[in-house]
C-alpha cells in the first residue's frame, strides 16, 4: 500500500523551522563568547566556538533520540546540577573576562601560546557553555516535541533535532561574521576594553540569573 502525502506533517515541519530560526536569532550566552572571540582571535576563533556550539547541540539530539534528555529533566536532582554547573562556568567565563578586559584574556596574550592552544580553547568555550544550558537541554524536550508528528519515530525525533542543530549553527555563524566584520570598530584599547568588559558583565549576569532561577524552584 503507497503511502499518501500529508500536507499537515510538512506544514508542521516548516513552521518548526521558522520557530528555529526565530529562537535562534536571540543572543544568548553562546552568542556573546562568539562575539567576545571575533573580537580577541578574529574570524576564525568566531567560527571555531559556533562550531563548538554546534558539536554540543549534536550531542543533545543524539541523547534526546536516546531518551536521555527526558530521563534528565525527569530527574530533578541531576537537572538541578546541570543548570548550577552552567551558571557555574558562565559567571566563571563572565568575571574573568572582566577582570581581563583591558588586556584580553591571559592565554590569548601569553606568547607561548600556541595557536593550536588558543583554537582549542575557543572550541572547548562554545561546547561547555552550550552543553552545560539547561534551556538548550529543555529545547529538546519541551519546544520540539509539540513540533513532532503523530506517533514519532526516532527518525522524525532525529531529523527535527537536527534541524534545529543546524539553524542554530547558521545563525551562530552568521553572528560570528557580523562580529568579524566588525572588530575594526573595536579596534582602539578603550572600544576593546568596555566590549569585552560588557561582555563579561552579561555572561556573568545570565550565570547569575540561571543560578537564582533554580534557587527559587527549590
Amino acid at each position: 500500500m503507497q503511502d499518501t502525502y500529508d500536507p499537515m506533517v510538512s506544514l508542521g515541519y516548516f513552521s518548526f523551522v521558522a520557530f528555529a530560526a526565530v529562537l535562534t536569532i536571540i543572543p544568548g550566552p553562546a552568542i556573546v563568547l562568539i562575539m567576545k572571540n571575533a573580537v580577541l582571535r578574529g574570524r576564525k576563533g568566531a567560527l571555531i566556538t559556533a562550531a563548538g556550539v554546534f558539536s554540543s547541540d549534536l550531542v543533545w539530539v543524539s541523547a534526546s533520540i536516546a531518551g536521555l534528555t527526558a530521563l534528565l529533566v525527569a530527574y530533578r536532582p541531576a537537572f538541578e546540577a546541570l543548570r548550577f554547573l552552567g551558571a557555574a562556568y558562565l559567571i566563571y567565563l563572565g568575571v574573568r573576562l572582566f577582570l581581563n578586559r583591558g588586556h584580553g584574556s591571559d592565554e590569548d596574550q601569553a606568547p607561548a601560546q600556541s595557536a593550536r592552544g588558543r583554537t582549542g580553547r575557543a572550541y572547548l568555550e562554545g561546547v561547555l557553555a552550550e552543553l552545560s544550558n539547561p534551556k538548550t537541554l529543555l529545547i529538546f524536550t519541551t519546544l520540539i516535541p509539540p513540533f513532532l508528528p503523530a506517533h514519532a519515530t526516532p527518525a522524525d525525533v532525529a531529523v527535527y533535532g537536527l534541524t534545529f542543530a543546524v539553524v542554530g549553527f547558521a545563525a551562530s555563524v552568521a553572528y560570528a561574521l557580523v562580529f568579524s566584520a566588525s572588530r575594526r570598530l573595536v579596534a582602539g584599547q578603550r572600544a576593546k576594553k568596555l566590549l569585552l568588559g560588557g561582555s563579561g558583565g552579561v555572561l556573568t549576569a545570565f550565570g547569575v540569573g540561571l543560578a537564582v532561577e533554580g534557587v527559587r524552584e527549590i
